[in-house]
């Protein structure tokens, strides 16, 4: 997205390593600013005083892309300083994935995707119950005559109740073993993770 600043125009270009699912970390997305009809990379620095708001340019220079190499400089340190609007100054913030509200949308996704699990066996809990509630109350409560007439389902039940009670003081569970096929996914998940952290840490170094 291109962004007009009186003179100045800000492209931010979103990164890559930033996923909406399955999250891996917060990035700061690309900011370029266009010199002389050319695109630099840059940095922004945002200064809120008096009501007043200001976005620094700093550190403009050109990077190849490929190999991350710089190429040219424009200047080390500040370029410009632009006064702007509130609405700007948070836009821009919100582009480049450096404003609160980028922190609190991350967090809730991370959480979401990390309790994926216990979501998933919450609403296969939850389901049935619905399910089990509706049936019951608009057919006169036809599951629960079927169990108190059924001598078969009420043992079924009772064994659930009993092992639950016996897990709380003992957790029992059957364990899979684990196999060949499993060790090489495991193998090839965790070099495909520590490629993404060579990643990471050489952008970050960058």
């Amino acid at each position: 997205m291109v962004l007009n600043f009186k003179n100045i125009k800000l492209k931010i270009t979103q990164n890559k390593l930033n996923r909406f699912w399955r999250p891996i970390g917060k990035f700061w997305n690309i900011t370029q600013i266009k010199i002389n009809g050319e695109w630099y990379n840059c940095t922004l620095r945002f200064i809120g005083k008096d009501n007043k708001y200001y976005i620094q340019f700093r550190h403009p220079m050109k990077v190849e892309k490929r190999t991350n190499t710089v190429t040219e400089i424009i200047c080390e340190g500040l370029y410009k300083e632009i006064e702007t609007s509130l609405i700007k100054y948070n836009l821009a913030q919100y582009l480049e994935n450096t404003h609160y509200i980028n922190s609190i949308s991350y967090n809730i996704r991370k959480s979401i995707f990390d309790k994926r699990r216990a979501m998933l066996i919450f609403s296969l809990a939850l389901m049935p119950s619905v399910l089990f509630y509706l049936i019951n109350a608009n057919y006169e409560n036809i599951i629960i005559h079927l169990i108190a007439e059924n001598t078969w389902v009420q043992t079924f039940f009772f064994f659930l109740t009993i092992s639950g009670f016996i897990s709380i003081f003992h957790p029992f569970s059957f364990r899979k073993e684990i196999g060949k096929e499993d060790i090489k996914e495991i193998a090839k998940e965790t070099m495909k993770e520590e490629k993404n952290n060579e990643e990471i840490k050489r952008r970050s170094t960058f």
